[in-house]
């Protein structure tokens, strides 16, 4: 791969990644007058996970991805899911929310689970929705950039400690797709970081659930820097899909023969 994530802000990786990490001061990207309104983040503006997550919530192996969990209980009654919920809090987990609801415009469930997504908001740790999530769950149309600048303030401000916008498309640009991470660093000020990535034109099922994986993974094994942390998983994601295109063309070429 050709790309490589911005040496001063993230370590080189490992291999090359096809994303890169721009710091956003203003949340704008356009560049007026050929001007680029960002700029790289200082090492000493930057926090691992556990100096943004609360202390008293311990990153361990005891600590789960809550997954798509009002999803799976919006059968149930009220009463239940709210006590699910409680349990959850009381545990003192780490909460990485994966707010599984749709993609793409369509919403997979019932419109019941996205107010209750909307009322959980305030006890997750860190939340990793698509760009149709995001919409659902600020009430904000995502069409340019300010707008997800906007739902990150949305979000950060209702509780949640890191928010990972995992797959934004604009118009303008077929060809990439754009993740933001926002928090509140050690000057207690949002501060927020895109990453553009190569798009690929394939229909590959799963990524979001793959990443948030990762994501917890990396973070309860290798803590650390959390820019540093999606790098690698962005990386690893791009790899995995990579070699599921390069399998799925050899067994249709197989198959046509």
């Amino acid at each position: 791969m050709n790309g490589h994530t911005n040496d001063h802000m993230n370590d080189h990786m490992n291999g090359h990644t096809n994303s890169h990490t721009h710091g956003l001061t203003n949340g704008h990207m356009d560049e007026p007058n050929g001007e680029h309104p960002y700029r790289l983040m200082n090492s000493n503006e930057l926090k691992s996970s556990h100096q943004i997550i609360p202390q008293g919530k311990q990153i361990h192996e005891k600590d789960m991805l809550k997954n798509n969990i009002l999803t799976i209980s919006q059968g149930r009654k009220k009463d239940e899911e709210l006590y699910f919920i409680e349990n959850i809090i009381n545990l003192n987990f780490l909460w990485v929310c994966d707010p599984v609801m749709g993609d793409n415009g369509r919403l997979y469930v019932d419109e019941r689970v996205v107010e209750s997504y909307k009322k959980a908001i305030e006890y997750v740790d860190i939340i990793t929705p698509n760009q149709y999530e995001t919409e659902l769950l600020c009430g904000i149309k995502i069409n340019e950039e300010k707008d997800v600048i906007k739902c990150l303030d949305v979000l950060l401000h209702k509780g949640v400690k890191i928010v990972i916008i995992t797959s934004v498309n604009y118009n303008f640009d077929k060809d990439h797709l754009f993740l933001y991470v926002s928090f509140f660093n050690n000057k207690n000020k949002i501060v927020y970081f895109k990453y553009k990535i190569l798009k690929i034109h394939f229909n590959c099922f799963g990524s979001g659930d793959l990443f948030s994986c990762l994501l917890l993974s990396f973070i309860v094994k290798q803590k650390g820097n959390i820019l540093h942390i999606i790098s690698k998983v962005l990386n690893i994601v791009q790899v995995i899909f990579k070699h599921f295109i390069c399998i799925s063309l050899v067994n249709t070429f197989v198959s046509s023969v």
